[in-house]
């Protein structure tokens, strides 16, 4: 009986080794051992009410004990004071609210256990608190609902009847975010100076993390140059949000400007902004199914925050991941394909029970769940969208439709600029153009509001990093962000209207600061604004100005740079619902280039200006379309005749058929007689000619292939030598290099006609306007900033124009 008692418990041990091997891996933290007994500790519960009873009877020992499920107080209980957390979520979006309940109600939960029984320390020679406090919390798109929710959980603070026991600490004792307009009690944190906090742009803290995960020192990029997270002194802050922030001595370490060298002898320097990468001692994210094993998907999640590479960080840094779901799926039975993060990298699986999932694990605050805009099923309805009243939000977003191009990329920022979509499905344009948000949706329409970042019938997802490193390589072609605040050399707030309040950029420094083409909506005044639009005469008229004015002697935090975007080449407009200025090279401060019918100059304007504008000899009254009921009947796309052109260097025709849909056999016809009736004047001199077609946004309905291939056969045979069909960027860059190797230019006259000032040099400005007015080509910021390297001269012109044509 003795033996057999033994033989028993050395097998119940060999099982419970079996199970905790996976925890016992060694941790590469200055805490090795700390985390791996914290590791332990909802396990060895688990043994002491399951197995110890179990070898007395039977030895059964469930098989799910080596699993990661566990509860939220134990998952949170790996959390140590001092620790950097990091949290998943964009803004309304995929909140992990479970975890973070359960970490704010384990720090009340200890206060009060400290100041009950009158002791907070362990009593060991550490002086570390029982109670956990000074954590450093790390967020990107910082979830919340606007109220007590998301990370207004940890916004937590010794309570009242506490102020003389020193060792009980706020929960929090620094921030670094990108957006906290959703998290207001952390913002009242910030602001009345209780913790340090930053705000830095959400693309830099994406990569920051991502920097992490591979134990790089950190982000370096341009992103943020010249804003107030510049830490030049005279130009920004390096992101702190408060005084305590600049006081501390993590400060100088955050964003850091540094300078590389380039070349041979690294005799070309160029500036950069170095985002420190962060430890990270804790991850809490949020998916959709896990398994046992730790393996997470997302297939009920509007968007992709984040959480693999915040998981990576994690794990590389030696911290835990914990990570919430709404089910638990049989132990690895999810299809690899659709594991957004692997098991290996999860230390503890939160399950939400079914009757909580509607508060603690909604898709958003505003909607439990949708499937339009978690990509798993396409509405019909997206084509009804509903349309603006004829107000002065609306004349904003059709002044600034007119921007709008067919094929192009664009970001619409909240507010104003989500009109354009609006007044772009209105018009018929919005199907020719891509519509993207920052989170990492591609296509589709953005929601709006409180919903913002996913979109409905999106073509793509991609996670946020991803996102941000097409947007700051210059893959976005335009942008419309809104303004609060506009001063005379068109600098931009949007982050900060005062000391009270806390807001931050969110990805608005990384959008603006890369993208060509961009375009700031605002009304002229805020608060009190009432105007009347006479939507019959096509004119505005001012009833009453708003006590806030827009455009302001200084910026109250300079969230863009008006002088940095001359520097890097940028297109600027500032678009209102009585006016529109640009910002070029040419004036220090704004230029007034259109004004709306109706408008008096001196009292509409002038005088409601805290600064006087350059008024363009050339000024123009908007368009009194933008004005008057109906439709404005935008011609998208040009005539036919305007799609064809001829090139006589090279005796070649490119014919682009973007947004040309036929129908009907009449369409066919007309498609044919045109064309035959462009290209005959051309092939009458000359003979056949070579064509380049540009396919993309091209439609052809079903059973029109047969007699569209019978007419184009005629067209060919008499005016084609031959052909080379193309979609989208194919097209642009067939079309660029041929000219290239075909047109004759003269280097030392072409500089001198790019050379507006005459002073031997091209700046960005110059160099960008001469290179679209000669060449044809279009260069984006970042293109601009790699040719602008070192100083254009006579000398380097004509490598630098080589240089330019290989990028295409």
């Amino acid at each position: 009986r003795e033996e057999l008692q033994n033989r028993n418990k050395m097998q119940s041990a060999r099982i419970v080794t079996r199970s905790l091997a996976p925890l016992l891996r060694p941790y590469p933290s200055r805490r090795p051992h700390r985390h791996a007994l914290k590791l332990l500790r909802p396990y060895i519960r688990f043994f002491s009410s399951q197995i110890i009873p179990a070898a007395a009877n039977s030895l059964h020992i469930p098989r799910n004990a080596a699993h990661k499920v566990c509860t939220p107080s134990d998952a949170v209980s790996l959390i140590s004071s001092n620790d950097t957390v990091c949290v998943s979520g964009f803004v309304g979006q995929g909140s992990p609210d479970l975890l973070l309940k359960a970490l704010s109600d384990r720090y009340e939960r200890e206060c009060q256990e400290a100041l009950q029984h009158g002791r907070v320390l362990n009593g060991d020679d550490t002086g570390d608190s029982k109670v956990i406090g000074d954590l450093t919390l790390l967020f990107g798109g910082g979830p919340g609902d606007w109220k007590t929710r998301g990370l207004n959980y940890l916004a937590r603070v010794p309570p009242p009847g506490s102020e003389d026991n020193e060792r009980l600490r706020p929960l929090i004792k620094r921030t670094i975010g990108g957006h906290y307009g959703q998290t207001p009690m952390l913002g009242n944190l910030a602001t009345s100076n209780q913790i340090e906090a930053w705000t830095l742009p959400m693309g830099s803290i994406s990569r920051m993390i991502r920097a992490q995960a591979t134990h790089s020192p950190g982000h370096i990029t341009t992103i943020g140059m010249g804003t107030y997270v510049d830490p030049t002194p005279g130009v920004g802050c390096g992101g702190a949000a408060n005084q305590r922030a600049l006081e501390s001595p993590f400060h100088k370490e955050l964003v850091t400007k540094i300078s590389l060298g380039f070349g041979p002898e690294k005799e070309q320097e160029m500036e950069y902004l170095l985002y420190k990468a962060l430890p990270i001692q804790v991850a809490i994210i949020r998916a959709t199914t896990a398994d046992s094993s730790g393996n997470l998907s997302f297939e009920h999640e509007s968007l992709l925050c984040d959480q693999r590479i915040i998981a990576t960080a994690a794990r590389n840094s030696g911290g835990v991941v914990l990570a919430q779901v709404e089910r638990l799926a049989a132990l690895r039975s999810l299809p690899s394909r659709s594991v957004g993060v692997p098991g290996a990298m999860v230390d503890c699986v939160c399950v939400v029970d079914e009757e909580d999932r509607d508060y603690f694990h909604p898709m958003s605050f505003t909607s439990k769940y949708n499937p339009v805009l978690t990509g798993e099923v396409k509405s019909p309805c997206c084509d009804n969208i509903p349309k603006l009243s004829l107000n002065e939000r609306k004349v904003i977003a059709r002044r600034a439709s007119f921007a709008l191009k067919p094929g192009k990329v664009v970001n619409l920022g909240i507010g104003l600029p989500e009109g354009v979509a609006q007044v772009a499905g209105e018009e018929g344009s919005l199907p020719y153009i891509t519509l993207t948000t920052e989170p990492g949706v591609f296509g589709g329409l953005p929601a709006s509001g409180h919903e913002f970042g996913p979109a409905t019938n999106a073509d793509a997802i991609v996670e946020m990093n991803a996102q941000f490193d097409f947007y700051d390589g210059g893959g976005l072609d335009q942008c419309f962000l809104g303004a609060a605040q506009i001063s005379p050399e068109g600098d931009v707030n949007v982050s900060r209207m005062s000391e009270a309040k806390l807001t931050g950029p969110g990805g608005f420094i990384d959008i603006s600061q890369a993208t060509r083409n961009i375009s700031f909506l605002c009304t002229f005044t805020t608060k009190g604004l009432a105007v009347n639009i006479d939507g019959k005469q096509g004119k505005i008229s001012i009833q009453k100005e708003g006590s806030v004015k827009k455009f302001v002697k200084k910026v109250f935090e300079r969230t863009f740079s008006g002088e940095e975007a001359v520097r890097r080449g940028q297109k600027v407009f500032y678009v209102t619902e009585r006016a529109v200025f640009r910002r070029t090279s040419k004036h220090e401060v704004l230029e007034l280039i259109e004004i709306a019918p109706g408008v008096d100059l001196q009292k509409d304007i002038f005088d409601q200006m805290e600064f006087e504008p350059f008024v363009s000899p050339d000024l123009k009254v908007m368009d009194r379309r933008i004005f008057l009921d109906g439709k404005m009947n935008l011609e998208l796309f040009g005539s036919l005749e305007e799609r064809v052109k001829y090139r006589e260097e090279d005796h070649t025709v490119f014919i682009d058929l973007f947004g040309i849909s036929l129908l009907s056999e009449q369409d066919v016809t007309w498609f044919a007689d045109s064309l035959d009736e462009i290209l005959t004047p051309i092939t009458f001199q000359r003979g056949p000619v070579d064509v380049v077609v540009n396919y993309d946004g091209y439609d052809l309905k079903t059973g029109l292939e047969e007699k569209y291939m019978k007419a184009l056969e005629k067209v060919e045979a008499k005016h084609y030598r031959n052909v080379k069909r193309y979609s989208g960027k194919a097209f642009r860059a067939a079309k660029l290099n041929t000219l290239a190797k075909i047109k004759p230019w003269n280097a030392a006259s072409v500089f001198k006609e790019m050379d507006e000032d005459g002073d031997g040099y091209l700046f960005p400005e110059e160099l960008r306007r001469g290179i679209r007015k000669h060449f044809g080509i279009k260069l984006k910021p970042n293109e601009l900033q790699s040719l602008c390297e070192s100083h254009v001269t006579v000398h380097n012109f004509t490598d630098i124009v080589g240089k330019c044509l290989r990028m295409r």
